[in-house]
């Protein structure tokens, strides 16, 4: 299957991105994995790992649902800040990982 540049939503805006790997050491499996989560509170398509939470329509309670979701699926408790502060799929996957790691 030939994987194609995609469209993704930051900062109101469109981009083209391609496959490149997750920034800050994020395994690609764990930010797939966020979009996932990201598609299911915010999206009736897919998110990809550059789409802004507030540009596709997030707000607090819907950040709550995700920053719980994360800490039940993977034992990081993210605080509502750094969340708001990463915006992305992508960062928010390398919150994970650094959680992960002071455990």
């Amino acid at each position: 299957m030939e994987s194609r540049p995609r469209a993704h939503r930051h900062g109101g805006h469109h981009e083209a991105t391609g496959a490149d790997p997750a920034p800050d050491g994020a395994p690609e499996a764990l930010v797939r994995e966020v979009c996932a989560l990201w598609a299911e509170h915010l999206a009736d398509g897919e998110v990809g790992a550059d789409d802004d939470f507030f540009a596709l329509g997030g707000n607090s309670l819907t950040g709550i649902a995700i920053i719980d979701r994360v800490k039940r699926d993977h034992g990081v408790e993210l605080s509502v800040r750094d969340f708001y502060l990463a915006q992305t799929p992508a960062r928010v996957a390398a919150l994970i990982e650094r959680g992960k790691a002071l455990t």
